[in-house]
């Protein structure tokens, strides 16, 4: 029983010296007395937080986080910060004040996976020759050098995700792993995604870096749905908005006609670019049963008016600002995007642009 009795309270010694503070504690020769900012990033932007003055190349930041973290220590006139992970220890970091790229980090073992992590990227030096011989070729107009550079270079690109996807697949049980796959989770399709958060869901669920790759789903649930919904062939998602003059238009009064649905901005280039197409579309069918519905993103509603006067667009038009989610609703990601409906609202193209759109016309019409 005194065995069992003295067990307890080791452990909960044990428990109670566990630190639940951090020390950041900066060496840096070179350096007189700088500000030092202390930064951490956050939905992809930087958050200040904690700034302290530097006395003879010197500086401290005390703390305490609720998980592993990876934050930058930026200098005042140095343009490249110290990048570290912080945890609830004593932290050392030395190093020149001109050379904080090749500072030596100690007691945060997330920083040596990190440089780790860095160090042995496959191709790092022989990516930065090529882009120097592809530039020689460039310039040379050395077409079969160019396409050469170019294999290897995909070569060394497949190599680094291989080795991307093994590191992770590795450390799925710590925050550097965890800060990996949310760098990589914005070029993920939804199934990637979603099999990505199932490796780390058991040990990091409560992590920030988790949260904010689960909020990265509900955005591509509703892409994926919109991208359903308007396959060709699908029926075309209905909506109301108002018009120039301020009237409700639904896309179901354009019934019985060959409509096109046309998304642009009047600070789209691309879409004025092609506003003559649709022009020249517009006035070779509409006789014959043709109509535009253009629905514009822009925020500046007089510009709206003056684009649709100066490309000379006598059809309908509807603006679309954020709150009414018909953009969302019909998965826009760039403008200009056309969906081309029947008589009974069904799409039956998309995208078309310059003589595509006539042709199509054409077909259907004539």
């Amino acid at each position: 029983m005194k065995n069992v009795l003295l067990a307890i309270l080791s452990v909960a010694m044990l428990v109670g010296c566990q630190s639940k503070s951090y020390e950041v504690t900066g060496t840096l020769e070179g350096a007189t007395s700088e500000r030092v900012i202390l930064k951490k990033i956050r939905k992809g932007q930087p958050v200040n937080i904690d700034t302290t003055e530097m006395v003879n190349g010197v500086f401290t930041f005390t703390g305490s986080v609720n998980a592993p973290e990876l934050y930058f220590a930026a200098v005042d006139g140095q343009q490249q910060p110290v990048v570290f992970f912080i945890s609830n220890d004593k932290i050392k970091i030395t190093g020149h004040v001109d050379k904080l790229a090749e500072i030596e980090v100690s007691g945060s073992e997330l920083t040596n996976l990190f440089t780790k992590f860095n160090d042995e990227v496959p191709g790092q030096e022989r990516t930065k020759e090529l882009q120097q011989e592809f530039q020689m070729a460039y310039m040379s107009q050395d077409k079969d050098k160019q396409k050469l550079i170019e294999e290897e270079m995909q070569s060394i690109m497949e190599d680094q995700r291989a080795y991307f996807k093994k590191f992770l697949d590795e450390n799925t049980s710590n925050e550097f792993g965890l800060f990996l796959a949310l760098n990589m989770a914005p070029s993920l399709d939804l199934e990637q995604l979603k099999e990505l958060m199932a490796k780390f869901e058991p040990t990091m669920r409560e992590h920030p870096y988790f949260k904010e790759i689960k909020d990265l789903i509900a955005p591509l649930e509703e892409f994926e749905k919109a991208q359903a919904a308007t396959e060709v062939g699908a029926e075309a998602p209905e909506f109301t908005l108002k018009s120039v003059e301020g009237e409700d238009v639904s896309l179901s009064d354009f019934r019985g006609k060959y409509v096109l649905v046309d998304f642009w901005a009047s600070w789209c280039q691309p879409c004025r670019q092609e506003n003559p197409n649709v022009v020249k579309a517009y006035k070779a069918f509409n006789s014959k049963g043709f109509e535009v519905l253009s629905v514009s993103v822009d925020g500046n509603h007089e510009a709206w008016k003056k684009a649709i006067k100066e490309d000379g667009m006598t059809w309908s038009h509807v603006i679309a600002d954020e709150a009414s989610g018909v953009a969302q609703m019909y998965g826009i990601q760039s403008i200009p995007s056309t969906f081309l409906l029947d008589k009974e609202g069904k799409i039956v193209a998309k995208n078309l642009r310059g003589e595509a759109l006539e042709n199509k016309l054409a077909e259907l019409l004539n």
